[in-house]
């Protein structure tokens, strides 16, 4: 077994708890839209990407409906972000963990919500690489954005380690030869 070299984190659901966050802004993009959606549909969503599930909640939604309540989302969400927790138990991991391998942050969001993410909860400093949904065409459970980190990282994948909460990003990690710790916030 190669020594592991690096710890790749997932964002969302795994380092800090967004997920109430994330309801009321896609709440507020989709009332913008002309659309309800409650927190029993949106918990349906969870680590799915939103090109993704906004086609599958509204099946009619044109491309240009699509980037429009992905654009709404992105502007209101920062003001929801004090509805979000962090794991301090994994941050403080992390913390510790710097010293002895490198640390990459892994996620398929818009790189302005990880940045106001980051920014809200102090710890954008703690990764010396961040891969956001920006950097990347394919979200997860495609293997892409751990592949991307993994190159940025110049390391093979048996010498890192990821953390992850959902089912498709243990979906994406595993297809890019990580080994992966499944995260339960609440656990």
């Amino acid at each position: 077994m190669a020594e592991i070299r690096a710890f790749l984190f997932d964002l969302d659901g795994t380092l800090v708890d967004t997920r109430e966050s994330n309801y009321l802004a896609y709440r507020d993009a989709f009332l913008d839209a002309g659309y309800d959606l409650t927190r029993e549909v949106f918990a349906t969503t969870w680590g799915k990407d939103s090109r993704e599930f906004i086609v599958d909640l509204l099946p009619r939604a044109t491309p240009a409906d699509v980037l429009r309540i992905r654009n709404r989302k992105a502007e209101v969400y920062e003001a929801h972000l004090p509805q979000s927790r962090l794991n301090t138990g994994l941050v403080e991991l992390v913390r510790h963990a710097r010293d002895h391998v490198r640390t990459a942050l892994v996620t398929t969001a818009k790189r302005l919500n990880v940045e106001q993410t980051l920014r809200t909860h102090g710890i954008a400093h703690l990764f010396e690489v961040i891969v956001n949904g920006d950097d990347v065409i394919r979200p997860k459970p495609h293997p892409e954005a751990y592949l991307l980190a993994l190159q940025t990282l110049r390391l093979d994948a048996s010498q890192g380690l990821a953390f992850e909460d959902s089912g498709p990003g243990v979906a994406a990690a595993a297809a890019a030869g990580l080994d992966v710790v499944k995260v339960d916030f609440d656990a």
